[in-house]
């Protein structure tokens, strides 16, 4: 992957400077230090702005107690693109558990002439939100190779809280596989049947199609797609589906962000009270969320 082989990159970048500081003793004042710098996130020190220190051609890593929910620096930038306007690339590693950050090569506009280059940038966490100040320094031994913030008295119990909460995960995981599984096969031993329609409704350049209607007891379950015939993306914002006053929204849509010529293939579901026996008519309606805001409805759908 691009991202990650940039963090490689720059990550062999600084193990090459350190190697180098260390074959030629003169330069042994800007070898960087590999030890961690641990910061307790007391009340004080939540509150207040943490320092991280970096430098050119050198990568550093902040180590959060928890995972990161999102982030917010104006004078920043990710590993996808141009350096563009940002002092600073963030990218996050392990499902959002640090952060790599290096300096852009370029002058950016987040700062004056003659000053070191700064950003201030918002970490939110589960259970915190933090705010991180970041300096570039000229010397690589002043910068932070790594720095690890702690909750208080939770240094030890945070491998521990992250391992039980993956556990908790996959087990949930698991029984809502079950569950769905066990619906799907009851489902089945219930009469059912299914009819391909090809029923088909534009507007613009959003075509929707219903290729498939099936029902398995009082399960309705429309198949559909929805291709992109014009330039500019489309942003699915809902699809539902209707019979008379009844709605349902309950369904799965491939891709919410359809790119030009591209199709997106979903499946709606309604479940009928008691007693309803009727066959139809049923719609079908997408909305755009973004743009023209277009609508496009597949109606007069019957088995």
């Amino acid at each position: 992957m691009v991202q990650f082989a940039n963090v490689v990159r720059a990550g062999m970048a600084a193990l090459l400077l350190v190697g180098t500081a260390r074959a030629q003793p003169k330069q042994a004042k800007d070898r960087p230090t590999a030890l961690a710098r641990e910061i307790v996130l007391d009340e004080k020190t939540a509150r207040g702005a943490i320092t991280i220190r970096t430098a050119r051609d050198f990568l550093t890593t902040v180590e959060f107690p928890e995972d990161v929910v999102g982030t917010n620096c104006p004078g920043c930038t990710d590993w996808k693109g141009a350096d563009g306007d940002g002092w600073f690339r963030i990218e996050p590693v392990a499902k959002g558990r640090y952060l790599a950050i290096t300096p852009t090569s370029g002058d950016g506009r987040h700062g004056r002439t003659g000053e070191e280059p700064l950003a201030t940038m918002l970490v939110r966490l589960e259970h915190a939100t933090l705010v991180l100040r970041l300096e570039r320094v000229e010397r690589k031994s002043a910068a932070d190779a790594r720095v690890v913030l702690l909750y208080p008295n939770r240094s030890g119990e945070s491998e521990y809280i992250r391992a039980e909460k993956a556990k908790i995960e996959a087990e949930s995981a698991a029984t809502i596989q079950t569950q769905v599984t066990e619906r799907f096969l009851r489902a089945f031993a219930e009469p059912h049947h299914c009819a391909h329609k090809g029923a088909r409704a534009r507007n613009d350049n959003i075509v929707l199609e219903v290729t498939e209607m099936c029902y398995f007891g009082r399960e309705v379950i429309l198949s559909f797609t929805i291709e992109n015939r014009g330039r500019v993306p489309i942003e699915v914002g809902s699809v539902a589906v209707n019979k008379g006053s009844r709605e349902s929204k309950r369904g799965h849509l491939s891709e919410s962000t359809i790119e030009f010529q591209k199709v997106s293939t979903g499946v709606m579901s309604m479940l009928l009270p008691e007693g309803d026996n009727s066959r139809g008519p049923y719609e079908l309606t997408v909305s755009e969320d973004t743009g023209k805001h277009r609508v496009v409805t597949v109606g007069g759908l019957e088995f």
